[in-house]
């Protein structure tokens, strides 16, 4: 079920499994691996994919029918670049996005 749940997540996602092996730290080969069922992911890995794609384990390994609300495409934008980041360029984006909240609120 996982790889089933993973191939539609990422496709859904329109992100290629380069990106979303670096997105997770692990190598492209690691992930088709996972995606033709050669190999699992870890306890580890699963958690990390379910949080990239903001969905329950248990979504991914088919105990659960139901993911999270689906994502705009603006949103899968966003959340890609973000994932693509290095720590200092995420710290740096959660800063402007912070700034940038706290001007709307003052316009408001």
């Amino acid at each position: 079920m996982v790889i089933d749940r993973l191939k539609g997540l990422r496709a859904s996602m329109k992100i290629s499994q380069k990106d979303f092996a670096q997105a997770l730290n692990v190598s492209q080969q690691t992930v088709a691996s996972w995606e033709s069922g050669r190999t699992e992911p870890s306890n580890t890995a699963l958690g990390e994919i379910a949080d990239y794609f903001n969905v329950s384990t248990d979504y991914l390994l088919g105990r659960d029918a139901v993911k999270a609300t689906p994502l705009s495409d603006e949103q899968a934008t966003l959340l890609n670049g973000f994932a693509a980041l290095n720590s200092a360029g995420r710290k740096l984006l959660v800063g402007v996005l912070n700034s940038l909240r706290v001007s709307h609120a003052a316009i408001l």
